[in-house]
């Protein structure tokens, strides 16, 4: 179980490196399988009453970055 300071951490993390990552895409169907994996990983790590906290923040940071999970992609 991950400390709040450390989630939040790692949440910073994968929300810096979301605009240089989507830049240097190849084509876009790359990004979900990478993106899931890192966010399951988080949410793993994250106590059960600090996993919605994370799913928010996980939310928001696709948001900011105009990612949109396509129809019919299970998320």
């Amino acid at each position: 179980m991950m400390a709040r300071r450390q989630l939040d951490a790692e949440l910073d993390r994968l929300a810096g490196m979301l605009p240089l990552w989507c830049e240097h895409l190849r084509h876009p169907a790359q990004f979900w399988p990478q993106f899931d994996a890192l966010a399951k990983e988080i949410l793993d790590h994250a106590g059960p009453d600090e996993r919605p906290y994370a799913q928010r923040r996980l939310d928001a940071m696709l948001e900011k970055n105009g990612i949109r999970r396509p129809a019919g992609l299970a998320d």
